[in-house]
């Protein structure tokens, strides 16, 4: 059906008609060429002039063109497969696939020629289901469910089919995301055993990801246990395969049992460490798959020797030692001046409480030319002379007096982010005691917190952060730190905000800058069902970002077979998709050249299987059921198959739904019309210059 429309009313084409009809008269009125024509020849030329004037007018009032065309669109059966390895772990786990695969071929043979006929696992469209298997390591019904309502939302679904056995371990609850599927039947088969087996598993394994080098960390295991009555087993825990600790527990009296034990490890040797938790069998056991779970844990030595040296006795000192004390991969030393040790290079920073009070040249000299970041913390009784021998500000004017200054907050600081309940803490933090006067600092330097008195935020720094050559330091020009935190314990009953901003201090002037050119952006722990991205960055000598070398970059697994990648070079950097990789421990090196010179980085990842689908030994169908039930459907057995397409073939709702598309078109925009216009304008103007006109 076409229908016409337009902005000025196409009955108006009638005024236009006669107008360049009497235009085109008045034009071919007998003149003195004209009177040696024939009156056939002028009226010729008056009509391709006026329909050429016509023609072009009909285009100009912006005619609409409306194409209506009648669709019809097939019923679409919808089947989402399980695809999982939990399938498998029934009595009747060999002759899922072979059903599943003798449903499918009977429903495209059925109804193929009725019906659209699409099939989907939980990640994708399936396009044969010959080569459908249960290899998934979770289970996502949600995820699927919803994808398929994404991709056919307002479609012709006749039906949607789940073949589950109904457990899930990953997303919400696919009775939500069905109900999304409004006067769509969703029907559901059943696959798996509904009867508790005994059966006995480690249901969960909980350890940091990460543990210091000589200390002792948890790893907490949960036990459940399916009629498995007063049984008593023994469980063990493997450091790489060898055998550190083992147990004996009992289950609880009852068809239930929940335990729950945890080992203490030691952590004694740094690198990435696979720890199995296993479990006895226990009699009469139906699925002995569950009975171990694997965790793994990366060992650093990564402790940092702080030494808090103090020019003699000061409560700041206890405050600070305190809070770092909280800090697991922090040592601190605490000595008087007098006390100080020879050797000093095990340490990584030095936090110097009232620098040069107890002049001692010699020391003060020795901390002076040693290349290690500082903490200053400075003391009303610091001399001038000795706060610009430290090269800690670049102008310091003082009179010897003391005063009492409070802290404001710097909004613009930028190299390390305090929570938003330590920064409102500053309001609250007492005044320091200082040395009365000016201090300036380097434009390049970073300042927390500037001095305030009473409301009046002066442009003084009192805690700021800068460096000397290669080495970062950090000053408090003042003391009394320990006030601070006896007003973070009074408002907030707790230490958290003094401890997070002595603790963000120390972890910044700690933290050494990465002046390698070739850098590799690699975690140490994936999933098994995660893609591996590895990101790369070459730096030239002026530490710009540059992608000209090469990087080639090569992983080792546990057999020391070898495979080579090459990173691909992108917008100042350098990428690497290596998939998803079995589980295991992986070694890898990355190596470029660039202007004659050699890089190499290497390192270590691990990839943990995921252990999520051999917990379940009994099938959900009640779950099934439900969804079923909300969804006008109803529930079968796989094996019963045959019923399901019995009552699809019989089912008057599944039919097919015609609907109306329009589309619009410009009349101008049809290059046929510019064609007949030419064309008549042309003929008008050979005949008149044949005929002798102008």
């Amino acid at each position: 059906m076409t229908n016409y429309f337009s902005d000025i009313p196409l009955w108006s084409l009638i005024f236009w008609g006669i107008f360049t009809l009497l235009i085109s008269i008045y034009y071919y009125r007998p003149k003195k060429w004209l009177k040696e024509l024939s009156n056939t020849k002028r009226w010729v030329l008056t009509t391709f002039r006026f329909l050429g004037l016509f023609v072009l007018g009909i285009l100009l009032i912006g005619i609409l063109i409306k194409s209506t065309t009648l669709e019809t669109d097939r019923p679409s059966i919808i089947t989402i497969y399980d695809n999982s390895n939990s399938m498998l772990n029934y009595k009747d786990s060999l002759s899922v696939e072979d059903r599943a695969l003798a449903f499918s071929n009977e429903l495209e043979s059925k109804f193929n020629e009725k019906y659209n006929i699409l099939n989907y696992t939980l990640d994708d469209v399936v396009k044969n289901t010959d080569s459908l298997n249960f290899n998934n390591e979770k289970t996502n019904l949600s995820d699927a469910i919803n994808k398929v309502y994404n991709n056919y939302y307002g479609r012709n679904i006749g039906a949607l089919i789940l073949l589950s056995d109904g457990n899930y371990n990953r997303g919400m609850s696919p009775v939500f995301i069905t109900e999304k599927f409004k006067n769509i039947p969703i029907f559901s088969l059943g696959v798996g055993d509904t009867i508790q087996k005994v059966d006995h598993l480690v249901g969960s394994l909980v350890g940091n990801e990460i543990a210091f080098l000589n200390n002792q960390f948890p790893i907490e295991v949960t036990i459940e246990g399916n009629l498995s009555n007063k049984k008593s087993f023994s469980i063990s825990l493997f450091d790489n395969g060898e055998k550190i600790k083992t147990d004996r527990l009992e289950h609880q009296d009852s068809d239930y049992s929940l335990l729950k034990t945890k080992f203490l490890v030691d952590a004694k040797t740094t690198g990435v460490h696979h720890y199995v938790v296993k479990i006895e069998t226990i009699e009469g056991e139906s699925n002995i798959q569950n009975n171990e779970r694997s965790i793994y844990v990366e060992v650093l030595d990564d402790r940092s020797n702080v030494l808090l040296l103090a020019e003699g006795l000061h409560p700041d000192i206890g405050a600070i030692k305190n809070a770092l004390n909280q800090e697991q991969n922090i040592e601190v030393t605490t000595f008087l001046i007098k006390d100080i040790p020879n050797d000093l290079s095990n340490f990584d920073l030095i936090i110097w409480h009232s620098p040069g009070v107890s002049r001692n040249n010699e020391v003060f000299n020795r901390l002076l030319n040693l290349n290690k970041p500082f903490w200053y913390i400075i003391g009303s009784r610091t001399k001038q002379s000795v706060i610009e021998q430290l090269g800690i500000a670049s102008n310091v004017q003082t009179t010897g007096q003391s005063d009492k200054v409070g802290v404001a907050y710097n909004e613009f600081f930028k190299p390390f982010e305090l929570s938003k309940e330590t920064r409102s803490n500053f309001a609250i933090f007492p005044p320091l005691t200082i040395n009365y006067g000016k201090i300036q600092v380097n434009n390049s330097s970073n300042i927390l917190g500037y001095q305030k008195v009473g409301a009046i935020t002066k442009k003084d720094p009192l805690y700021y952060f800068g460096k000397k050559g290669s080495q970062k330091f950090g000053v408090t020009y003042g003391t009394g730190l320990w006030s601070w935190k006896l007003a973070d314990y009074q408002k907030n009953s707790n230490n958290i905000a003094f401890n997070e901003v002595i603790s963000k201090t120390i972890q910044y002037l700690i933290i050494k800058e990465n002046t390698s050119r070739l850098r590799i952006k690699l975690p140490t722990l994936f999933n098994a069902d995660e893609n591996i991205i590895v990101n790369a960055t070459f730096y030239n000598k002026s530490y710009q970002p540059i992608t000209t070398p090469s990087i080639s970059f090569e992983i080792i697994n546990e057999n020391n077979d070898k495979i080579d990648y090459s990173f691909l070079s992108g917008d100042g950097g350098y990428s690497l998709d290596l998939g998803r990789l079995q589980p295991g421990k992986y070694k890898w090196i990355a190596k470029c050249e660039f202007n004659g010179e050699s890089f190499k980085k290497e390192g270590d990842f691990v990839v943990k299987k995921l252990e999520l689908e051999s917990v379940e030994t009994k099938a959900n169908h009640s779950l099934l059921n439900q969804i079923a039930e909300n969804n006008n459907g109803s529930f079968y057995l796989l094996e019963n198959y045959a019923s399901l397409i019995n009552d699809l073939n019989s089912s008057n709702d599944i039919v097919p739904v015609s609907y109306e598309t329009s589309s619009y078109k410009k009349l101008i925009d049809y290059f046929w019309w510019f064609v007949l216009i030419v064309a008549l304008f042309s003929l008008e103007w050979f005949l008149r210059r044949y005929n002798g006109g102008y």
